[in-house]
């Protein structure tokens, strides 16, 4: 693994590319940026646009050595299990092992509508079990399981073993299925302290139930960056305008989890202007201003306080709260490494020491 400087915080990372549109080129800048602040990783999530998940890891592992590097998440059925393992294999070589690979389960909407199969817990359960033996083994042979059915599997990369695994998670079903199978997990952006607990909950009974070390499980939690320092669209877009973009996809299950008002959700969801926005694509990246201010007067408060916001000390503060809470590390997502500057230098001044270390690897303790 590449040296470490004695000031990197292994358990702060940034989402890369995360504007829209998405401009791919700042992959490197950002990169640059977070390695020079001491962030200890980037994580990367896909989108079917300019955002090919393997390209910017490759990116960010050129520019910034220092940083360790995730996928969370990426869609294990949208590639050949041959090209996923080979992907894991290569960014585990030129990273020196500071790669991470995590998958989600998206949404079923979007699968049914691309004429993709759906993503359950048993297709989960049975591709990370054949990722691993493709790492370990070099080969699986004549499989037929709810992942998909190949007479051969390959991948002889001589690893030994392959990057850890993790999965991307909202409901209490999914955590538990992290706890049992993976090595990290990451959390949703916007959950409530009450979410962040019981989530944590769900993947230590799920690591339990199986018979593992329910401390084996590095988790992420990942809060909604909205910097004081950006202007009043970029706060609106990338507060307000994110979580509803959420909302197209899994509303009611990040509304159950949240605990959050089904009355207000029931009235957003219903209003012209939300069921307009929504047609219209991704709201975050398409709706204008005028259409997130009106869609924000639907939005209760309360369902924005998850979210490191506002002068750079209120940031740090939520970002040390949720490692009280029990995560090892926090995601600060939706802002690019220079925007969340002023919040990693007062989280500096106020950092206490973890419960327990963390590797640049995002998917390991040290």
């Amino acid at each position: 693994m590449s040296e470490q400087s004695s000031d990197q915080l292994n358990e702060l990372a940034y989402y890369a590319v995360t504007h829209h549109p998405a401009d791919a080129r700042k992959v490197f800048p950002e990169a640059t940026d977070a390695a020079a602040m001491g962030l200890g990783s980037a994580h990367i999530s896909e989108r079917f646009t300019v955002k090919e998940a393997g390209v910017l890891a490759g990116a960010i592992a050129g520019r910034a050595p220092s940083l360790g590097i995730a996928h969370t998440a990426i869609n294990h059925h949208m590639r050949h299990p041959i090209i996923t393992a080979t992907m894991g294999s290569t960014l585990h070589a030129i990273t020196g092992g500071n790669y991470a690979m995590a998958f989600g389960r998206g949404s079923s909407e979007h699968w049914k509508a691309i004429g993709q199969p759906l993503v359950t817990e048993a297709v989960l359960r049975d591709f990370i079990g054949i990722l691993r033996r493709l790492w370990t083994d070099g080969f699986v042979l004549d499989h037929d399981g709810p992942a998909g059915t190949w007479p051969v599997l390959h991948n002889r990369s001589g690893l030994g073993e392959g990057p850890p695994l993790g999965l991307v998670a909202v409901g209490p079903r999914t955590m538990a299925l992290a706890g049992e199978l993976c090595d990290f997990v990451v959390m949703h952006t916007f959950f409530s302290e009450q979410a962040t607990q019981s989530s944590i909950e769900a993947v230590r009974r799920g690591a339990e139930k199986a018979g593992r070390d329910p401390d084996s499980v590095r988790i992420w939690s990942c809060l909604a960056a909205v910097p004081d320092g950006m202007s009043e669209d970029d706060q609106l877009r990338r507060g307000v305008g994110r979580l509803v973009t959420y909302f197209q996809a899994y509303g009611d299950t990040l509304v159950s989890v949240n605990g959050w008002d089904p009355g207000a959700w029931e009235k957003l969801k219903t209003s012209e202007v939300f069921t307009t926005a929504a047609a219209a694509g991704a709201i975050d990246a398409s709706a204008d201003t005028e259409t997130l201010l009106r869609i924000a007067e639907l939005v209760p408060e309360e369902w924005l306080t998850a979210s490191a916001s506002g002068r750079p000390e209120d940031a740090a503060a939520t970002i040390q709260r949720e490692l009280e809470l029990g995560c090892h590390s926090v995601i600060l997502h939706g802002a690019e490494p220079h925007e969340i500057a002023p919040m990693v230098s007062a989280y500096r001044d106020i950092r206490k020491p973890l419960a327990r270390e963390v590797s640049v690897n995002p998917g390991l303790f040290a």
